[in-house]
């Protein structure tokens, strides 16, 4: 059986992690932004690339990642720099001895649980301030590695704490403070970062994610060789497979890895094994949002994935939407406009406006799957004829 204990399947990007930190370095940037579909590698990137380089160069990183406690950013934020400065135990503790506050503080690996009364709050404001300060008060130079940055444009009650965010990071007189911004939201993004009254407008430079190609490939082939003791794929085949996973980086491994784990050394016997089964996996979740839309959010989700981007509001558009849901009111144009609110709501994030009035999916992975849905019903139309 394979062993694959010591491989190491991570691809790195050290050329674009070096030029990020050369650009801080040398005074070209302060904050850079990452905005790519799910499961490209972002968070990989900053964890495993740039964060390690950051510290060898005498650079206190501090990643965030803002899913971590989704109804509080704030204590993720808080949690994040605890866990790098590694005193977070005293100066903690001590915010709390000086505090009315209720709460109880669990430390496992960097970890923190909070819980307080209900001036919950004001205990979190507290609490940010102590990390702003523990971060002022550091004598080195500070990498924020904020990820799933989007969440912060989710809720109205986050607003105070990404203002504070803001000012920490950029109304300062000298450069301590560098920051990484990665999401997968380009409506999260133009909440944040792009409309005139963003909390981040103007405050970040957009930088380029390119999606990985045929050396990427080449690498974990030649991962794969080692784990298998020589095994060698066909690395045309391999490439196809990995475009017709939307070149998405962790599908492509994880794929080599279950066929390396069970041995199966041939790509199209692998991707007609496990193939369906790892698409399913990430499937589960859009079936889930699925099934919980509205009829006309699917029409228009249908609509759009078979290329019709734009003129959503015209009676052609409209009368192919009715086809599909046969409930809309074509005389209401609220009806639409209500769907693609919701669409673009920071919940869902389904849909984003590249320009005024034409839309794209923002995730390629869940347009796959509403054009599958849209093949399925097809084929049922066609059975029943």
């Amino acid at each position: 059986m394979a062993d694959s204990t010591h491989a190491n399947w991570h691809y790195p990007r050290t050329q674009l992690a070096d030029k990020i930190l050369k650009s801080f370095k040398m005074g070209l940037a302060e904050r850079f932004t990452i905005f790519a579909p799910r499961k490209r590698g972002k968070t990989e990137f900053v964890q495993r690339d740039v964060a390690p380089m950051a510290k060898e160069r005498g650079i206190l990183v501090v990643y965030v990642d803002f899913w971590r406690d989704k109804s509080s950013p704030a204590m993720a934020f808080a949690t994040a720099v605890m866990a790098a400065r590694r005193e977070q135990e005293s100066w903690f503790t001590n915010l709390l001895n000086n505090s009315s506050l209720k709460a109880s503080l669990k430390l496992f690996g960097g970890d923190l649980s909070l819980e307080v009364s209900p001036q919950r709050k004001h205990a979190e404001k507290k609490v940010v301030e102590a990390a702003f300060e523990e971060l002022e008060a550091t004598d080195k130079p500070i990498l924020l590695l904020l990820d799933e940055v989007q969440h912060l444009a989710t809720d109205p009650e986050f607003s105070d704490f990404t203002a504070a965010l803001r000012s920490f990071m950029t109304a300062r007189s000298d450069e301590k403070i560098k920051g990484i911004f990665t999401g997968s939201s380009q409506e999260g993004l133009a909440q944040l970062f792009k409309r005139t009254k963003a909390p981040f407008y103007n405050a970040s430079s957009t930088l380029d994610f390119p999606d990985l190609d045929e050396e990427f490939v080449a690498f974990e082939l030649d991962v794969f060789k080692r784990v298998t003791g020589g095994a060698s794929l066909d690395p045309i085949r391999a490439n196809e497979v990995f475009v017709s996973m939307t070149r998405a980086p962790g599908r492509f491994t994880d794929l080599l890895k279950r066929m390396a784990l069970e041995e199966v050394h041939d790509i199209n016997e692998g991707v007609a094994r496990f193939s369906e089964a790892i698409i399913e996996e990430e499937h589960q979740q859009f079936r889930t949002l699925w099934d919980d839309m509205h009829p006309l959010d699917k029409a228009l989700l249908t609509m759009i994935s078979r290329g019709e981007h734009k003129g959503l509001y015209s009676e052609e558009y409209k009368a192919q939407l009715q086809i599909l849901c046969p409930e809309l009111d074509t005389s209401k144009k609220s009806s639409i406009q209500n769907a693609i609110t919701r669409l673009k709501s920071n919940s869902v994030n389904a849909i984003y406006s590249i320009e005024h009035g034409v839309w794209r999916f923002t995730d390629p992975a869940f347009e796959h799957f509403v054009r599958k849905q849209d093949d399925l019903i097809d084929r049922d139309e066609v059975d029943a004829d």
